[in-house]
């Protein structure tokens, strides 16, 4: 009769546990590569993810171009083409401004009003003509002054630009100031109007043409009254990124 072999618990440990050891290395080594790989393939979709979404949020918040009637760049570089044509309308009395930008014009300022605040207009569409006298009395006035009439034109141009480079010529821009103060000064922007609308503005499409820090660009000084109507996207991209139009004009010249 054969003696029944006892369980040696000793023999077990010896023979087992190093195999066990590997085992248990192998697994480890397997799931950080594992883990690795599934990292890099994660990065790479958010990658994807995050160039996708800039794509998309570029095609949903910047659709327009260069050429879109409401982004019309009129400065001294770019002057209003000889058989450029305005519909116009009139707004808050006598002032009149092009057609598809009464609307947004209206509800601003009755939305200001809702607020307690006086906004008027005191400037809106100029003809050529009135703006060919506007630039001629202020150039008369630095003439007065002793400039030159190179210098006297170039300093008269930083307040009133020449005929056919004026965005009020094309019917898209007003003067707008506060009743209770009326001057056309950097006092301007203290009121509680220009304070509202700084901040309000592009909710309706319109941007401060001349903020005080672009004067560079614009090659006009700072003007806290006169807004330009862009559209509400495009005033939206333009205050978020802090650009003026010519700097919002070259971006989209990139895409």
């Amino acid at each position: 009769m054969k003696k029944k072999r006892r369980f040696n618990v000793i023999t077990f440990v010896k023979n087992w546990i190093p195999i066990l050891i590997v085992i248990f290395i192998i697994m480890i080594w397997s799931q950080k590569k594992e883990d690795k790989v599934q990292g890099k393939t994660t990065e790479a979709m958010e990658a994807s993810n995050s160039n996708v979404l800039t794509v998309g949020l570029q095609n949903l918040e910047i659709d327009s171009k260069t050429t879109d009637w409401n982004l019309m760049l009129v400065n001294k570089e770019n002057q209003i083409p000889e058989d450029y044509h305005v519909d116009l309308h009139e707004v808050e009395g006598t002032h009149k401004v092009d057609t598809r930008i009464v609307e947004a014009l209206q509800q601003m300022l009755s939305d200001a009003r809702k607020q307690g605040l006086k906004p008027i207009i005191c400037s809106s569409y100029r003809t050529t003509g009135k703006q060919t006298s506007l630039f001629e009395q202020k150039l008369r006035q630095y003439s007065n002054l002793g400039y030159d009439k190179q210098a006297a034109r170039e300093k008269a141009g930083y307040w009133v630009t020449p005929p056919k480079t004026s965005e009020h010529e094309i019917g898209l821009a007003v003067d707008i100031v506060s009743i209770d103060y009326q001057n056309l000064d950097e006092r301007q922007e203290k009121t509680a109007v220009q304070k509202w609308l700084m901040q309000n503005c592009n909710n309706y499409g319109f941007i401060l043409r001349y903020p005080t820090h672009k004067k560079e660009i614009t090659k006009i000084n700072y003007e806290p009254w006169h807004y330009r109507y862009v559209g509400v996207e495009n005033a939206k991209f333009i205050t978020d990124k802090g650009f003026c139009l010519e700097e919002y004009i070259d971006f989209l010249k990139t895409l």
